[in-house]
């Protein structure tokens, strides 16, 4: 597989770091230390350059790796962004408008009340491995895709990841909602070795106003779909997993549930969009 100039990968890429670069100039009288938030931007495109000439005709399989799966490493540079230049329309966050929702939706607040319907400790164990089982799956798929399946499913594939993350992160910078963390509870469930490894990464990673929709769900979703089409053994085990995760962002108190549903009503909406704007889906027989 080789690279020929800019790839829909990198113009999806490049294309959202100018996105967000206008955002930042339009919006800059309401962005704290404007002209420092570009920096990330400028940066990630000079990544974006880098990869399309000076890797376009390496042969070894990491650099090659390296030349297609590169915004699989940006996505955190990106997502953490979102949490500094959120507050350009709204200025507080939302949450408390979404929690009336989830009230006035299911009766409850499904992210309080699950934990306390169920508190086994093997139970949070578990779906606190199936949330961080989030951070393996996308790029897993992607490798195994470009080791093992022609060209033009890799960039089926990974175009729309792309996409669907970057729709996210749009959204996010225009609705801020913390989700359930915003409830600041202290009572759930679980004190295993993968409880203790999300608390890790949301103390030190986590952003405020990145729930809505949720990217874990979008993305899970977007998994899903592609194992099903291009690798159909493999979702006997990421099914269920996807599933758990799924349930996970909400038991969790990660979600509100009416981030998992937006995060799924996202995924089933952009995938064919992006597989029809996507040539590389005319090269699949």
């Amino acid at each position: 597989m080789k690279s020929s100039g800019f790839n829909l990968i990198d113009r999806c890429t490049f294309g959202y770091n100018v996105l967000v670069v206008c955002l930042i100039l339009l919006f800059h009288s309401r962005i704290p230390d404007w002209p420092l938030r570009l920096l990330p931007n400028v940066a990630m495109m000079a990544v974006v350059l880098l990869m399309v000439y000076a890797l376009r005709e390496r042969t070894a399989v990491v650099a090659r790796l390296a030349r297609y799966l590169y915004p699989t490493v940006l996505f955190a540079a990106m997502y953490s962004q979102t949490g500094t230049i959120n507050h350009i329309v709204f200025p507080e966050f939302l949450d408390p408008l979404f929690q009336r929702m989830e009230a006035g939706l299911f009766g409850v607040q499904p992210a309080v009340m699950l934990a306390q319907w169920f508190p086994q400790l093997w139970l949070a164990e578990y779906l606190h491995f199936a949330y961080f089982s989030y951070y393996l799956l996308f790029v897993g798929l992607g490798v195994f895709l470009y080791l093992r399946r022609p060209p033009a499913q890799f960039f089926d594939y990974m175009f729309s990841l792309c996409a669907t993350m970057y729709t996210c992160y749009v959204i996010f910078i225009f609705l801020p909602v913390i989700g359930a963390r915003s409830f600041n509870l202290d009572d759930a469930p679980g004190n295993g070795p993968f409880t203790a490894v999300m608390n890790v990464i949301y103390r030190h990673g986590e952003i405020e106003g990145a729930a809505f929709p949720s990217s874990h769900v979008a993305i899970a979703a977007v998994v899903l779909y592609y194992a099903f089409r291009y690798a159909r053994p493999s979702v006997w085990v990421l099914g269920p997993v996807i599933v758990s995760l799924m349930v996970a962002t909400v038991y969790c108190r990660y979600h509100y549930a009416v981030d998992v549903l937006a995060g799924l009503a996202l995924a089933a909406a952009l995938i064919p969009l992006w597989r029809k704007i996507n040539p590389h889906v005319r090269e699949i027989t």
